[in-house]
């Protein structure tokens, strides 16, 4: 059995049907073990995952939480205008 890399835990925390499925980037750090978050999941959606960033104010900062979800309409068709192809 392989050991699963950080991105590929990060994915299946997302798809989680029950439980937690979002998380945010302090404690993506420390679930997962990895400095920068965002480069991640920048990873995750060039390979066709469609993770929004949801931004609250938690005791007066800024903190973003991700999310795994269905692209809008809106967000195919640019995504089609900007040469990209795929199935949803």
């Amino acid at each position: 059995m392989s050991k699963l890399s950080a991105k590929e835990k990060m994915l299946n925390a997302l798809k989680q049907t029950s439980g937690y499925n979002t998380f945010s980037v302090k404690s993506a750090q420390k679930r997962f073990g990895i400095k920068n978050v965002a480069a991640r999941i920048e990873e995750l959606r060039k390979e066709g995952n469609c993770i929004y960033t949801n931004s609250r104010q938690v005791n007066g900062k800024k903190v973003n939480y991700y999310r795994l979800g269905t692209p809008t309409k809106s967000l195919v068709q640019a995504a089609v205008r900007g040469g990209f192809s795929f199935t949803a």
